[in-house]
């Protein structure tokens, strides 16, 4: 740099002063060489004498649809292309029942038809259409069809889809408050409606009992992608409090030795992500034994936690389950809760979980809230809306007593961090930020509210109790063929059965086999103790009266043909003399045989009386 120049200031970038005539603006060269037409002549305009060439830069008045990308649509076409895809997605829905409810694919299909890199131009909406059909629908099972009974519900309503373009059509991350105050405030208004239809205890509510929410005093609710991750952050916050209060009590043991000694309880019935969860955490997890239906008992729990205390572990969190995955089975909430609350008197107090993923829905019907008897006793509460109420992915549901439990296991205030972000003064609302790990989230309460609006109490209420219906439909059917039975009484829209004569868990393996190769019907299958259940799940948004007799027809024929071919397997190799290996493999081996199961009930009770209390999975872990 010469010395004789002058340094450049923070001026010289938002004025034209010190600017030559060389670095005039755009529009000053136009004004300089525009040709004008005077008699027939092409005239050169040139600036006047005297004056001054240095103009200031007109600022330019851009339209919305010049700042687009070059290769994103016009709003034209997005509107145009909007309506065609509603109408694809219509078609799509409205034709479901008329598919194949399973898919046809095989592992790789997608690799060896579609290119191995993306276009490099542009194609037209016409042609994603196209390849849409050709590539993807093929491998794509009919979630929403009446004929699928498999997993759980998908959920999902026309008025989710359209909350859905909402929720992604306005663009707005959460992040705090001051970020988007629509989606934190709207968020926690539909979560105090959806308390206040469950009625859930007052202290789950925003603005309950004790100091505002935002103040860490109260409780409150949060919308999370899966139980998966709602059971994530309940694990996360017990694990915190417990170290606090055991580092205040114990100073002998570093923080690593008591992790070390953390220990979770569940069911055996429970969620089956919380292996993978207390993995994460760094705790270990015992599954207790239930009933032949699938229950917890209190009295198992507490043999538990007292055998493991004596062993010298700190037990910090216990997850029971109403509506299990596997048969919907209640854990017993009313006797665990007292029985946590007993404990607290001597020992730091054990996070009380109470986990509904499936079966919370119907709690929005009055005649379901009887089996929450005991949320009192509870620290947290969650449930998927997803999987039942007409909701699409990704609308799982937490509640928490006192938030002050998450924000000081997932609080990000770090004012030297790489992203400083200024603290809420009045700290009323909820800074969602700092109630679980991702830091930022979608507008998912706009699908949910939209639900509720198109929707009302009335309508969801209907869809749980029409659902309900058809289980009980099915129940009747089952319960007059003498070949069947079932398990615990029909509550919700799941059904756990079996084929009894005979009873042998390979042919109902085998009865589910047949049934998901026809594709005619789609089935998922449970075990239960010793036992293997089919499971017939009303999840299709269209399902009837005549769609549940149609499946049920097809299920009954099947067991025929299955039993039939059995029968006469056996028959050829009594004729043959051929011996039947059933009988013979196990011998030598610790496990039984399929024929020769042990009575669930005298079991549980030589558990309870007995040493072990855990299940396979807990043994081996």
């Amino acid at each position: 740099m010469d010395p004789d120049e002058e340094a450049a200031t923070i001026d010289d970038f938002f004025s034209d002063e010190g600017q030559d005539s060389s670095q005039s603006s755009d529009e000053d060269d136009l004004d300089e060489i525009m040709p004008s037409s005077v008699g027939g002549k092409v005239l050169t305009v040139k600036p006047a004498a005297g004056k001054d060439k240095k103009k200031k830069r007109k600022k330019k008045t851009v339209g919305p649809s010049s700042a687009l990308p070059s290769a994103d649509l016009t709003p034209a076409e997005f509107r145009k292309r909007g309506k065609e895809l509603i109408d694809f997605i219509a078609d799509y829905l409205e034709g479901s029942r008329d598919r194949p409810v399973n898919h046809s694919a095989i592992q790789g299909y997608l690799f060896r038809k579609m290119p191995k890199v993306p276009p490099s131009h542009a194609v037209s909406m016409d042609d994603v259409y196209r390849e849409i059909k050709q590539f993807i629908f093929p491998g794509l099972p009919q979630w929403q069809s009446p004929k699928h009974h498999a997993l759980l519900p998908a959920g999902g309503s026309y008025a989710s889809v359209l909350g859905s373009i909402l929720c992604d059509g306005l663009g707005c991350i959460g992040f705090t408050w001051a970020d988007c105050p629509a989606a934190t405030e709207l968020e926690m208004l539909v979560m105090n409606w959806l308390a206040y239809l469950m009625d859930l205890p007052i202290d789950f509510h925003f603005f309950g009992k004790g100091s505002p929410s935002g103040a860490g005093g109260g409780g409150g609710g949060i919308l999370q992608t899966s139980t998966t991750e709602a059971l994530m952050t309940v694990m996360a916050s017990a694990k915190r409090k417990m170290l606090g209060i055991l580092r205040e009590t114990n100073s002998k043991e570093t923080e690593w030795e008591l992790q070390d000694k953390f220990m979770v309880y569940c069911s055996e019935q429970a969620h089956p992500s919380l292996e993978r969860v207390c993995e994460i955490a760094g705790v270990k997890l015992k599954r207790l034994w239930t009933d032949r239906e699938g229950i917890m008992h209190g009295d198992t729990l507490r043999f538990a936690i007292e055998k493991d205390r004596s062993k010298g572990y700190y037990p910090i969190l216990v997850v029971a389950t109403v509506g299990t995955i596997a048969s919907t089975s209640v854990d017993q909430i009313g006797k665990i809760g007292p029985l946590l609350d007993k404990e607290a008197n001597n020992h730091p107090k054990i996070w009380f979980h109470i986990e509904s993923g499936y079966a919370g829905s119907s709690f929005i019907c009055r005649e379901y809230q009887p089996l929450l008897h005991g949320i009192d006793y509870a620290d947290s509460f969650s449930m998927s809306a997803h999987k039942w109420m007409p909701i699409h992915m990704d609308c799982a549901c937490l509640w928490v007593k006192r938030v002050s439990n998450l924000t000081q296991t997932f609080a990000c205030e770090d004012p030297d961090g790489p992203l400083y972000i200024a603290p809420d003064d009045k700290n009323i609302m909820a800074d969602y930020r700092a109630w679980s790990l991702p830091m930022t989230r979608r507008f998912r309460a706009m699908k949910m509210w939209v639900v509720f609006k198109l929707y009302g109490v009335k309508g969801l209420q209907q869809k749980v109790r029409e659902d309900v219906r058809r289980a009980k439909e099915l129940e009747k059917l089952i319960a007059e063929d003498h070949r069947f039975e079932i398990m615990g009484d029909v509550m919700f829209g799941i059904i756990a059965f079996r084929c009894k004569r005979p009873d042998n868990n390979k042919i109902n393996h085998e009865i589910l086999k047949q049934i998901n190769k026809s594709a005619v019907i789609k089935m998922t299958g449970a075990r239960i103790g010793f036992k293997f259940w089919l499971r017939f799940v009303v999840a299709g948004r269209y399902t009837d009266s005549e769609d549940v007799k149609f499946s049920w027809d097809m299920i009954r024929r099947t067991t025929n043909k299955v039993i039939t071919d059995h029968t006469e397997r056996q028959h050829n190799e009594d004729r043959c003399g051929m011996p039947s290996y059933k009988y013979v493999v196990m011998i030598g081996t610790e496990n039984a045989p399929d024929e020769d199961l042990v009575d669930e009930e005298a079991r549980f009770e030589a558990n309870i009386e007995g040493e072990s209390v855990y299940s396979d999975k807990s043994r081996q872990a």
